[in-house]
């Protein structure tokens, strides 16, 4: 009975340490396809640190990579908004600033609006018959989103806006612009 029980140990022990080291080796390959598509990038520090933690997610798959990017831009955008809605509600801004902010909001809200248009465009690919055309889409709604989000950024601008508020909120919108923007990079390198 016990060398049984010794055989059938060492066998699911093997088999064990053979499936933890071939699920490494995936998590590497995986890791390596994010690393080396965002290498090309306009942040590859940003796009890095935004999608690696998706590496298992996205496996090797551009399509995937893309939908996992227009999901982080959103996340980004949403977070960002929230940032400048804190912001529009504090009662020491002047009534200059409140306009700024207010026209902001509304940016921001175009901008999410024009992520998830790139996000349904992306989503119709693996049935569509015209695929470049949704490519083209996506391409096109990612852009003005950076748009949007570049507009809310020369709103702080003025000389009129405190310091404090366009250091924090220009630190924001700057971050939610280049991970948009390495989006819409992974967008026009999308090939399927």
């Amino acid at each position: 009975m016990e060398p049984k029980f010794l055989i059938i140990s060492s066998l699911f022990l093997s088999t064990l340490v053979f499936s933890s080291s071939t699920f490494s080796q995936q998590n590497t390959t995986y890791s390596t396809f994010i690393k080396t598509s965002c290498n090309a990038t306009t942040y590859p520090s940003v796009c890095r640190k935004t999608l690696l933690p998706y590496a298992a997610a996205v496996k090797t798959s551009p399509l995937r990579l893309v939908n996992v990017a227009l999901s982080t831009t959103l996340t980004s955008a949403n977070a960002t908004l929230s940032t400048v809605s804190q912001f529009a509600k504090t009662k020491r801004i002047t009534k200059w600033e409140s306009a700024v902010l207010k026209d902001c909001i509304e940016n921001l809200k175009d901008s999410m609006a024009e992520i998830k248009s790139s996000l349904k465009a992306i989503a119709g690919l693996s049935t569509s018959t015209d695929k470049s055309f949704l490519i083209s889409n996506a391409q096109t709604w990612t852009s003005a989103a950076i748009t949007d989000e570049n507009t809310c950024l020369d709103g702080f601008s003025d000389r009129k806006v405190s310091p404090a508020i366009k250091k924090k909120l220009r630190n924001s919108i700057v971050s939610l612009a280049r991970v948009s923007s390495n989006t819409l990079y992974l967008i026009n390198h999308l090939t399927v």
